[in-house]
């Protein structure tokens, strides 16, 4: 069991990510709109020719929360909110490794060949 997260200090750790988003580049989409309102969907952003979202996942009850960047390349799923889930961090990661994954997602710099072993 890990910390226990309030949705308030999830939208937080969500809002830090999509800074980061922007930070590198990406701009903010008016893609989802119907989806954002009907299904709580987080806004999506576009970096180069890829469009991006983080979100986030607790796989059971009374564990801790994920952060998900999720992504993909055809404007027509993000248009309607269907992205793949790339990467998934514990919500409580230090701001560095979210930093890391969103440059790792944008192709700043390559993953490293254990990345997925890593965590």
């Amino acid at each position: 069991m890990g910390k226990e997260f309030t949705q308030d200090e999830l939208n937080k750790r969500m809002d830090f990510v999509e800074s980061l988003f922007e930070k590198y580049g990406a701009k903010p989409q008016e893609l989802n709109e119907k989806q954002r309102e009907k299904f709580g969907q987080r806004r999506i952003f576009k970096h180069e020719d890829s469009f991006f979202r983080v979100d986030n996942m607790q796989f059971q009850e009374g564990e801790k929360p994920f952060i998900v960047i999720s992504c993909t390349d055809d404007e027509k799923y993000a248009s309607v909110g269907m992205l793949d889930d790339i990467d998934a961090l514990e919500a409580d990661v230090a701001d560095e490794e979210l930093e890391k994954a969103v440059r790792y997602a944008f192709g700043v710099e390559p993953y490293p060949e254990d990345y997925s072993s890593n965590k």
